[in-house]
């Protein structure tokens, strides 16, 4: 009989034993569950604002991307009316000539131009058209030198030196190109609305 107590004693001491371990198990398992179940909700809230920022940034960068298309498209409209404005310009200034206030505006662009000369012996390039008017400016102005018929422009005249080294032209093309460059800036503005 004390076999048979001392293997009772020890079924139950290993029965006790593995109810033990079983709960340990339990308990470790339930730990890690609880361990993977923090790691999955780490890992899908750092997934999240990953994503959130990677979103953000996609965002960001095709709002700059688009702000840059519509600055660039404005330009591009700004310089088409700047371009238009002053071929609009050309064309009517082309037609100067028959206006009857160009003998005038002749007269102070080679006022100008001999001006500009500093008192240095010089020539009048004119287009042909304004030969006669050249002739007639020079005589009232004063002024004796060679006028030749050289040019082909919309109006006015070039005044250089003998040798052609210095030229100052007063034409009607070349002042509206001076007027072009110093003033885009100032016309953009405006276009712009600043």
């Amino acid at each position: 009989m004390a076999y048979e107590n001392l293997l009772k004693s020890v079924e139950e001491s290993a029965q006790e034993k593995e109810r033990e371990l079983r709960k340990k198990a339990q308990e470790q398992a339930d730990e890690i569950r609880s361990d993977a179940k923090r790691l999955v909700e780490d890992i899908q809230t750092r997934t999240v604002k990953e994503a959130e920022n990677a979103a953000a940034i996609e965002r960001n960068k095709q709002l700059y991307l688009a702000k840059g298309r519509i600055k660039e498209q404005a330009l591009i409209s700004r310089e088409k009316v700047f371009e238009a404005a002053f071929e609009l310009a050309g064309r009517q200034l082309s037609r100067l000539r028959q206006d009857d206030t160009y003998p005038a505006v002749f007269k102070r662009l080679a006022e100008e131009a001999i001006s500009a000369m500093g008192g240095t012996p010089f020539v009048i390039h004119v287009d042909g058209r304004d030969l006669d008017l050249c002739k007639i400016t020079l005589a009232a102005l004063n002024t004796d030198c060679k006028i030749l018929a050289d040019l082909e422009c919309m109006g006015g005249l070039v005044a250089s030196s003998p040798d052609g080294l210095i030229a100052i032209s007063n034409t009607i093309e070349s002042r509206l190109e001076r007027i072009r460059e110093h003033e885009r800036l100032g016309i953009h503005a405006i276009l712009s609305g600043d």
